[in-house]
């Protein structure tokens, strides 16, 4: 019930902002898998599909990433997750020598040089120095950060930068908060309200209090048989606390094991009907390969 209700089988019907949509967001940090995650979820689409989508749009959302968002959903989601991570980086700020009053003439310089249209780094990064804001080393991405905190900008696929238009306002926070939920069960469930804490970032106890045990769907068995090749960090797997979902608990131990021995960062296949073959091949064939490379090395 869960590969269906996250739109992998079957998929889902409609494109990009149905997708974006039905998940609560799309995790965008690395833009490849951004794309692969939509593609595994519908027919026919491609990259530029996804790119040229005007329903979407990417911005730093859930845990402080950066996620593809239904235009519409921007607002509500802002609105849960803005204070809450601007709070989690207030001593790097400090330590940045950043300060409201700082951000006050970045802000301005930014929403100045966007009103001519879309920017790269380099550029908006010349435009602030212009306003005499030193947006050298990490100050450019937190002060650029914060502005799409306010819905003043967003980051497209492309890698640049964008000028947001008005979404409208945010319900309050106790409505967002429910509508959290809902949405998650819908592209998640069965899940608990640990897996939208995990899911969103926001305190356990805010999800808690906003759970409603019957909205959450009743488990039952997944179809089989089918095969779907991921991109890095799907929804499937970043959308619970954990990854005993899809992958069995003694997986788990010998994924660890790989970790301990150096292989830290390792991608597989979904594929329901041959988990255990899947990974004893991997561990067979793949890692000895790795390991004559690296001692190759030495």
């Amino acid at each position: 019930m869960r590969m269906a209700a996250n739109g992998l089988e079957p998929r889902l019907e409609g494109g990009v902002a149905a997708v974006a949509r039905r998940l609560c967001g799309v995790q965008a940090q690395d833009a490849a898998a951004a794309r692969l995650a939509i593609r595994a979820r519908t027919v026919g689409l491609v990259a530029a599909d996804v790119e040229a989508e005007p329903g979407v749009v990417r911005t730093w959302g859930w845990r402080g990433t950066l996620h593809l968002l239904a235009r519409e959903d921007v607002p509500w989601v802002l609105s849960l997750v803005a204070e809450r991570e601007n709070r989690s980086v207030a001593s790097r700020w400090r330590a940045l020598e950043l300060d409201d009053g700082v951000y006050a003439r970045a802000r301005a310089a930014i929403a100045e040089r966007l009103a001519d249209g879309p920017a790269t780094r380099a550029e908006l990064r010349e435009a602030l120095g212009a306003a005499g804001v030193d947006a050298s080393g990490q100050r450019l991405p937190h002060l650029v950060r914060r502005a799409a905190f306010e819905g003043l900008l967003h980051h497209p696929l492309d890698g640049t930068f964008a000028a947001l238009e008005p979404l409208g306002d945010p319900p309050p926070r106790d409505e967002a908060i429910a509508e959290l939920v809902r949405r998650h069960a819908e592209g998640y469930g069965p899940a608990g309200p640990d897996d939208v804490a995990a899911f969103s970032g926001l305190p356990k106890a805010a999800v808690r209090a906003a759970w409603a045990d019957s909205r959450a769907p009743a488990a039952s068995d997944e179809a089989s048989g089918w095969l779907r090749l991921l991109g890095a960090f799907d929804p499937v797997l970043l959308g619970y606390r954990g990854y005993e979902h899809v992958v069995p608990e003694e997986h788990v131990r010998k994924l660890n094991e790989l970790r301990d021995l150096g292989a830290t960062q390792i991608a597989l296949y979904l594929q329901h009907d041959a988990k255990d073959a899947t990974l004893t091949r991997y561990g067979e064939l793949v890692i000895p390969q790795v390991n004559e490379r690296e001692a190759a090395k030495t």
